[in-house]
C-alpha cells in the first residue's frame, strides 16, 4: 500500500504595508489559511492610519459607484466590531450639515437612527442629517489589529522595499503600500492629500460632528479621552510640519458649531492620505507571472474601507493561486 501524498505547503504571501490596509489584508490572508510575511517600514502606529480621525465616514475617494458599495459593506463589519467589544470601536452619534444641499450618497440611508435636522439643529446650514456611525480610535484598534494578525501567525519584518524584484522567494504579492505605490510600482495616479488635525481634551463633547459649507470644512470626533478636530485636504502637498495658523482656524471653526469643545490643543498631526482617482483593488501578473495584488490609493477611506477592499483583495489572492 503507497503511502498518502504529504500535503503541500500553504502558499507563501508577502504583504507590502503596515497601516491598516496592509494589517487587515494580512489578517484575512492568514484566516485563509496562508503563509503570510508583512513587511513594512514603519511601525503601525508610526503610519498615516494612525494619524487619521477614523470616523466612519467615506471622504476623498473613489469611484463613487464602488465606495458606495464597499462603504455598505463596512458599516456592517465595524458594527459587528463594535458589538464583540472591538478596542477602539465604538458607535457615536454624527450630525453632518452641508451648504449647499447636495445628493446624498446611498450609505446615508443605511445607517442606523437616521434623522433629519432642521430649525436651529441646522446651525444655518442648508441641510442636516444625524445618525449612528462607527469611530474606530486608531491607538487601540491598530495595535489590536496587530496581535490579530501575529495570532494566527503572520511574520513581521520592518523593511523598506525599493524593488519588486526583492519579492522573488514568495509566491504572491500583496501591495498595500499607499502612497508608497508611486515609486514601488510607478503609479502615477497617485498623489498626497495633506491633512492636519488638532486634539484637545474631550470634555462634555458626547456627539460627533461634519459639516461642509463652501469655503471650508471640518470634523469633530469624539474618542476615549479627547476629541480629533479637523482639518484639511490639501491635494499635493507633501509636507508634515504642522501649520500654527490652521491650527488656529480649526479651533475656530470647530468651536463655532461645537462650543462645549475645549481650548485647551493637547496635540497636533498632520498626515499625507494616499489620494489616486480611483482606489486600486486588481490584480496583475509579475514579470515571472506570480500574481501581484494591488489594495491602495484610499484617499480619506483607509479605515472606512479597510475590510471590504482587503476582503476584495484576498479574493483576488486566492483566485490567482489556484
Amino acid at each position: 500500500m503507497s503511502s498518502p501524498r504529504p500535503a503541500a505547503p500553504p502558499a507563501h504571501v508577502l504583504v507590502v504595508g503596515g497601516g491598516v490596509s496592509g494589517l487587515t489584508s494580512a489578517c484575512l490572508l492568514a484566516e485563509a489559511g496562508l503563509a503570510v510575511t508583512l513587511w513594512s517600514r514603519a511601525d503601525p502606529l508610526a503610519t498615516t492610519s494612525a494619524v487619521a480621525a477614523a470616523i466612519w465616514y467615506p471622504f476623498e475617494a473613489g469611484p463613487r459607484h464602488k465606495v458606495d458599495g464597499w462603504a455598505a459593506r463596512s458599516y456592517r463589519t465595524f458594527l459587528e466590531l463594535a458589538r464583540d467589544g472591538t478596542p477602539g470601536v465604538q458607535l457615536v452619534t454624527v450630525r453632518d450639515l452641508h451648504t449647499p444641499a447636495h445628493p446624498r450618497p446611498p450609505w446615508v440611508a443605511e445607517l442606523r437612527g437616521l434623522r433629519e435636522l432642521s430649525g436651529t439643529e441646522l446651525a444655518g446650514h442648508a441641510e442636516g442629517w444625524e445618525g449612528v456611525v462607527p469611530v474606530i480610535e486608531t491607538p487601540l484598534y491598530l495595535p489590536w489589529l496587530n496581535a490579530r494578525c501575529a495570532a494566527l501567525g503572520v511574520r513581521f519584518e520592518r523593511r523598506d522595499l525599493r524593488s519588486l524584484d526583492e519579492t522573488r522567494a514568495f509566491d504572491a504579492v500583496l501591495n498595500a503600500s499607499g502612497l508608497g505605490a508611486r515609486e514601488l510600482v510607478g503609479d502615477t495616479r497617485c498623489y498626497p492629500i495633506q491633512g492636519q488635525i488638532v486634539r484637545v481634551p474631550r470634555g462634555k463633547v458626547d456627539a460627533a460632528l461634519y459639516f461642509q459649507g463652501p469655503a471650508a470644512f471640518g470634523y469633530v470626533v469624539p474618542r476615549s479621552d479627547d476629541c480629533v478636530l479637523g482639518g484639511t485636504a490639501v491635494r499635493g502637498a507633501e509636507s508634515l510640519e504642522p501649520d500654527g495658523a490652521i491650527s488656529t482656524a480649526i479651533l475656530a471653526r470647530c468651536r463655532a458649531l461645537e462650543p462645549r469643545l475645549s481650548t485647551q490643543v493637547t496635540s497636533v498631526a498632520v498626515g499625507l492620505r494616499p489620494g489616486r482617482d480611483e482606489i486600486r483593488v486588481e490584480l496583475e501578473r509579475l514579470p515571472d507571472g506570480r500574481p501581484l495584488v494591488h489594495d491602495y490609493g484610499h484617499g480619506g477611506c483607509g479605515v472606512t474601507l479597510s475590510w471590504p477592499c482587503a476582503e476584495d483583495a484576498r479574493a483576488l489572492v486566492l483566485e490567482a493561486l489556484r
